[in-house]
């Protein structure tokens, strides 16, 4: 081989090599550009997983705070002294059933189980 030809050979493969390392660096900054990109992403979504985080806080404190309010209002409603009329109609209901249960008791006992009866 002269040396023309060696020449030709080692032009030949520094060409190779160059278009290679031209490919790899191209092949470097795409991958720079998407991890870059990937972790802006990352980034964003971290930032809206605490935006959502604080509001769920937030919520969650508020609820807390609704409830026991509620607790509160309900204690003092247990404390009041029932409604006169309430009180009325409860008796009224009470004292009725206390008439009718007799009767009752005896249409049952003359009508005998019946299959339709959940009890039976």
């Amino acid at each position: 081989m002269d040396r023309s030809q060696k020449e030709e050979k080692w032009l030949a493969r520094e060409i190779q090599l160059s278009q290679k390392h031209a490919e790899l660096l191209a092949k470097r900054e795409q991958l720079l550009h998407l991890s870059q990109s990937e972790l802006n992403s990352s980034e964003h979504r971290a930032k809206v997983h605490q935006a959502h985080w604080t509001h769920v806080q937030q919520r969650n404190k508020q609820l807390l705070q609704d409830i026991k309010r509620s607790q509160v209002e309900m204690k003092d409603i247990a404390r009041q002294p029932p409604n006169v009329k309430f009180t009325e109609l409860q008796t009224m209901y009470w004292t009725t059933v206390q008439d009718q249960l007799p009767q009752w008791k005896k249409q049952m006992k003359d009508k005998g189980p019946t299959s339709n009866s959940p009890y039976m």
